[in-house]
């Protein structure tokens, strides 16, 4: 029986290709929190819960993965941006300076579920806003605006914590969770 990616992204899609999985995508289309009074872990959290469930609901005895990332800046959650203009305001407001970035993750089979959160810290280079425009071209939207393409990203300087956070889903907490499940089908 094979996973189900509760993600319409392409970079976790990736990451779990990458590291050998197979897998259905089915995109959740739920409704997130988007607060800006809510604590980063509890937000993505909750968000990750949602699209798990809605999606379990449809696929009762199959493993579910589902996964919510968002940033914190001063104070305030960013999940993806409305348009580029948006995302590249937001990079030019945390130029040369540190954001932490969260992931929420869900692994749920029927009644069960197994929760995550990881987080990152991230410090961005101290670009102007026409540096990060010419930077900034994917036609996907990514929470805070950026993603990360390798490990010399012309947007970020320095990464505490997970760099496949960053790209999309912490591998070194997901991997372990699916080989375990996965195996004992």
């Amino acid at each position: 029986m094979r996973l189900i990616l509760a993600s319409a992204s392409s970079a976790r899609r990736e990451l779990l290709r990458s590291a050998g999985f197979d897998f259905d995508v089915v995109a959740a289309r739920v409704r997130e929190l988007r607060g800006r009074c809510r604590p980063l872990c509890g937000t993505v959290l909750e968000n990750a819960r949602r699209k798990a469930a809605a999606v379990a609901r449809r696929h009762r005895g199959r493993w579910v993965l589902a996964a919510d990332t968002m940033i914190e800046f001063e104070g305030r959650l960013y999940g993806k941006p409305s348009g580029r203009g948006d995302g590249i305001g937001l990079l030019a407001r945390m130029a040369g300076k540190t954001h932490t970035l969260a992931t929420g993750i869900v692994l749920c089979r029927d009644r069960r579920a197994i929760e995550r959160v990881v987080e990152s810290r991230v410090t961005l280079r101290p670009l102007g806003r026409r540096e990060i425009a010419r930077i900034v071209r994917t036609p996907e939207r990514f929470a805070g605006g950026y993603a990360v393409v390798g490990k010399d990203d012309p947007l970020v300087e320095r990464i505490e914590g997970s760099f496949t956070n960053v790209v999309g889903l912490p591998m070194e907490v997901v991997a372990p969770l699916l080989e375990k499940r996965l195996r004992t089908q």
